[in-house]
């Protein structure tokens, strides 16, 4: 059975006369276009060209916005860098001629992988710096006697928000020097226990079954499309 397409936090609407600002709805998109999507807990810096009085770096807060200097609140989580970049600019100038705005992504909030099948401990893994194929299995516990490593599958969105699968054969990354694979936000690393012929049909069977609801927040293209799930 297909699970949700997206899954959407509620968020009590609170007044700002009533009390602190209400917490952002998370995006439950994390990449469009082939670009990841700001969520809050990022940390970004600004960086202005000819006004280094305006270069900062800052957290997307809990209500998805950033505090820039000389702006008032601006609305960043849901948004690209670039797009973020478009929106300084405009900002900007109302106060300077041309202002030339970068934004650069320092750290993500809480980007994972997800590692399934013949492992120790299937799960989410957090992605932190670089992490490859062979490291995810074994921050997810090792393989199990029962692992089948010539037909390991990687599922990775492909920008799109549709899924792209393809076999990697650790067997070589193990014993004959075979490059291992970085990992990208929200790829699913499964180890089967014997060789999958119809990786296709897999995806459909196994990966969705597989992903917890809780941990889907950025797996959402592994996802059908016709229910919300929403979670307390």
């Amino acid at each position: 059975m297909a699970l949700a397409a997206a899954v959407i936090l509620a968020a009590a609407a609170v007044s700002a006369a009533q009390g602190p600002a209400p917490a952002a709805e998370p995006v439950t998109t994390m990449i469009r276009d082939g670009l990841y999507v700001l969520q809050t807990g990022d940390e970004i810096s600004i960086r202005v060209f000819k006004f280094p009085e305006l270069d900062e770096t800052v957290k997307v807060r809990p209500d998805g916005k950033i505090s820039v200097t000389l702006l008032s609140d601006i609305d960043a989580a849901g948004l690209t860098t670039k797009e973020l970049g478009d929106v300084l600019f405009k900002r900007y100038a109302e106060f300077f001629k041309d202002p030339q705005v970068s934004v650069i992504l320092r750290n993500f909030s809480n980007l994972k992988i997800y590692v399934g099948g013949e492992v120790g401990q299937p799960g989410p893994v957090p992605l932190s710096g670089r992490l490859t194929v062979v490291g995810a299995v074994f921050h997810a516990g090792g393989l199990k006697t029962s692992a089948r490593l010539d037909s390991v599958v990687l599922v990775r969105n492909d920008g799109q928000n549709q899924p792209t699968v393809r076999s990697i054969n650790l067997k070589d990354v193990f014993h004959k020097g075979t490059p291992d694979i970085a990992l990208q936000p929200f790829d699913v690393v499964y180890v089967p226990e014997s060789r999958i012929r119809k990786v296709d049909r897999f995806v459909d069977e196994y990966i969705r079954q597989l992903i917890p609801i809780t941990a889907t927040a950025g797996f959402t293209y592994l996802l059908g499309n016709n229910t919300v799930v929403r979670l307390p």
